[in-house]
């Protein structure tokens, strides 16, 4: 489990009343590595785009698709705190132990329990 970012406590739940803590581990995102991901991501998808146009008939559909996703990833990169790195928590329902896999930051943090199925979205605990 990666531990070098910032550790946060959050509170679990399964949409009732039952609740766990667990522990996340985020690295937070300054101001010029937001616009360096979201550079990134863009020239990602514009690169996809400029091959597609090589790709015969396809190519009708492909780059404006490609071109519109940069622009959407790109945005929802920017828009982002941070990424978590790593966590777990104990499902609220069946206790079973929940990793938390690397993803960009977006509250409610959510992961499926691979014991009982149910989504367990994770919040900040309040300290």
């Amino acid at each position: 489990m990666e531990t070098t970012g910032e550790k946060i406590q959050v509170t679990a739940n399964v949409g009732d009343e039952r609740t766990q803590t667990g522990v996340v581990y985020i690295k937070w995102f300054a101001p010029p590595e937001k616009m360096s991901q979201a550079l990134k991501k863009l020239a990602l998808f514009w690169g996809i785009a400029l091959v597609s146009v090589l790709i015969p008939v396809f190519h009708f559909v492909s780059v404006p698709l490609f071109f519109g996703l940069g622009i959407f990833f790109a945005l929802r990169s920017y828009k982002s705190e941070g990424k978590v790195l790593s966590g777990s928590v104990q499902c609220p329902h069946c206790l079973h132990e929940v990793k938390v896999k690397p993803a960009e930051l977006q509250w409610p943090i959510s992961e499926i329990c691979q014991n009982c199925a149910r989504v367990v979205r994770m919040e900040k605990s309040v300290v």
